[in-house]
């Protein structure tokens, strides 16, 4: 359904200059937006691209100069391109309410008429939905699983016994929750493994990408906080805390009773030594290994970690270390004749 260029600019708080009943269609991308279609333009080092852009209309930053073309103004473009896709189309395929007549459900389960569950997906004695829950085809959902309402569990999701799911998560494809810790102690002749008796709880408004793994605790609790977003292939170990808000790209590995405070970012490929605590607001930068602890609002990079600048640094002497090594050398031979 079309939006004139008026309501779209009441709905995601921008101001319009332009014609206000101009109709847009669709979204995209400055290289390949069309008549009809509205695109964004976050910075000045877009503006030769976006002279040649054929959109419609365009979100664009405060000062930017359009030659004409029709704009919304906003503080943050690339904010309000998200706020208008999210009119334009739906954040999850939609799917009817019902139960699949292939779908294997315990005789104590209430499901709710609003509620979704797909074929072959296995709901276990003692689970709680809540009402618009989602659960598609062939996911599992163990005994005394909790969940809340209007939450998403694509296909193939395993969610273990005891599970605690909040209101509004998403967790994609092939997913497995509440799996157990990596808990073993040596014997003297082999590895003894320890019971993981602890839950997993994941609090409102988390999504969790396809492929993740978050392990229940040994005892207590894992626990990700409210509107943590995760990757995908992400490992959670056992008895980690993830605060609120804090994002985790993929293939990050978190070992057991890390805690991340609250809006942490872990970029890609990112590892976590055990036991510490990632203060709030830092960043660990990609394919960091973290072995201490990290203070708020810092920013680490390398392996192992520290300080970014710090590491940059270390790692533009690194670089030049053969023209040093071949100096070095000069050196000593000269001063050898001299000798």
């Amino acid at each position: 359904m079309p939006f004139s260029l008026g309501e779209l600019a009441k709905k995601i708080g921008g101001e319009l200059k332009g014609d206000p009943d101009l109709l847009i269609y669709d979204l995209a991308t400055l290289e390949e937006a069309k008549v009809g279609q509205l695109s964004y333009v976050t910075t000045p080092k877009f503006r030769k691209i976006a002279e040649f852009c054929k959109a419609s209309a365009l979100l664009v930053y405060p000062g930017f100069e359009s030659g004409g073309k029709p704009t919304i103004i906003l503080k943050d473009p690339y904010l309000g391109f998200a706020r208008a896709m999210r009119h334009f189309y739906r954040l999850y395929p939609q799917v009817e309410p019902g139960i699949a007549e292939t779908a294997a459900i315990a005789a104590d389960v209430k499901v709710p008429s609003s509620a979704h569950i797909g074929d072959h997906a296995v709901i276990s004695r003692g689970v709680t939905i809540g009402e618009g829950t989602v659960i598609s085809p062939g996911a599992f959902v163990g005994e005394n699983v909790a969940l809340g309402e209007n939450c998403y569990i694509f296909s193939n999701v395993s969610i273990r016994e005891n599970v605690k799911i909040g209101s509004g998560v998403v967790i994609y494809p092939n997913a497995v929750i509440g799996s157990d810790g990596f808990g073993y102690c040596w014997d003297g002749a082999k590895h003894l493994k320890i019971p993981q008796v602890g839950t997993v709880i994941i609090e409102d408004d988390v999504e969790i990408g396809a492929g993740t793994t978050i392990d229940r605790a040994t005892l207590g609790e894992t626990v990700i906080g409210r509107g943590a977003i995760i990757d995908n292939l992400v490992q959670i170990a056992h008895n980690c805390k993830i605060g609120e808000y804090s994002i985790i790209c993929a293939q990050v590995g978190l070992a057991g009773t890390t805690s991340l405070e609250r809006r942490v970012t872990l970029a890609g490929q990112v590892g976590l030594a055990g036991h510490l605590v990632i203060g709030e607001g830092a960043t660990i930068e990609a394919q960091s290994g973290v072995a201490g602890d990290v203070p708020a609002g810092a920013v680490y990079f390398g392996c192992p970690a520290r300080e970014f600048r710090q590491a940059h640094k270390i790692n533009a002497i690194i670089g030049r270390l053969p023209e040093y090594i071949a100096r070095l050398r000069k050196l000593e031979s000269s001063a050898k004749k001299d000798d």
